[in-house]
């Protein structure tokens, strides 16, 4: 069995992988012409392909992607969905690190460390003012749309502050032991006016996109605040912005936007009520982050040869 090795940031980490399966033919390519003089005969590919490298591998059966969000493959690639190549993703190497980030902007917006900064930058000491705006996270709701991987990092850190934990998820999901309830998409509404922080980690998808708009924003709690980390799009941009400014909602932290880099126009950039991160949320030092997306590939390489089923398999109809 061949398979293609196309991430360059796994380099340090082949050799172990190829120790351990000194019987397969392990190929790594890292430019495009590279990559299509070795495709044609591979059976598996760990990275991602253009819609030429994909026309150009004749074998291919399995394709294990370097993160979780699945846009950039399909987007390449739309014909994969109709194909029987199995499509697998690192779904779970940035949940950690998510969960950590998730729950910090909850802190940072509820103990109003954006303030303070400013506070520190003029020299002011405000305790008076201070005292009338920092709250306790431990006896409110933090509701979650999306309770993947990523979600229950967020939902187990929550619980752990004393939060109330929900949730809604498309798919059945267990959350026993972090979430109260775990809901269908039909009971979003209900979530959304229980919440005090609504924490956004579905997947994106094409069907999706803007899944919280104007009335979404209206049945939330004037001071309720919206965390989002795993995709932008999910929210309507001109719709949250007026939520901001208008007081339907307190504020909201921001790892993911719906146009990144965003422009620094963007008035998004202009509202104290509002932390930006530039999509960071699954990142920690480069290193760990590269050996836990290797690790699921090597996971799932023994699980392949073996004829195990696979982890993090994605439904190329849902795309996600």
């Amino acid at each position: 069995m061949k398979a293609l090795l196309l991430a360059d940031f796994g380099a340090p980490y082949y050799p172990a992988i190829r120790e351990e399966h000194p019987d397969l033919e392990l190929v790594e390519a890292y430019s495009n012409e590279d990559i299509l003089s070795k495709i044609s005969d591979a059976e598996a590919v760990f990275g991602y392909l253009t819609d030429k490298q994909f026309q150009a591998a004749k074998n291919l059966k399995w394709i294990q992607t370097l993160d979780a969000g699945m846009e950039g493959l399909f987007n390449a690639v739309p014909e994969i969905a109709d194909t029987d190549v199995l499509v697998t993703n690192a779904r779970g190497a940035g949940a950690p690190m998510i969960g950590e980030h998730g729950v910090t902007l909850m802190l940072a917006l509820a103990r109003q460390l954006p303030r303070f900064w400013a506070d520190k930058s003029n020299r002011k000491w405000d305790q008076d003012g201070a005292l009338e705006v920092v709250e306790y996270l431990g006896n409110k709701t933090c509701g979650i749309i999306g309770l993947g991987k990523s979600g229950k990092e967020i939902g187990w850190r929550a619980k752990a502050l004393g939060m109330t934990v929900i949730a809604v998820d498309e798919q059945p999901v267990d959350g026993d032991p972090i979430v109260e309830d775990v809901w269908g998409l039909s009971k979003l509404n209900d979530l959304l006016e229980q919440s005090d922080y609504v924490v956004v980690t579905a997947p994106y998808t094409a069907k999706n996109a803007g899944m919280i708009g104007e009335a979404e924003l209206s049945r939330m709690k004037s001071s309720a605040r919206l965390v989002v980390t795993s995709r932008g799009r999910l929210v309507d941009h001109d719709a949250l912005v007026n939520a901001l400014n208008s007081g339907g909602i307190a504020g909201a932290g921001l790892d993911t936007t719906v146009a990144e880099p965003l422009p620094a126009d963007n008035e998004l950039w202009d509202l104290p009520n509002v932390i930006i991160t530039p999509h960071i949320a699954g990142n920690s030092e480069k290193a760990h982050l590269d050996e836990r997306t290797v690790d699921i590939f090597a996971e799932n390489l023994r699980r392949y040869v073996s004829g195990h089923p696979l982890i993090n398999v994605v439904d190329k109809q849902l795309q996600y």
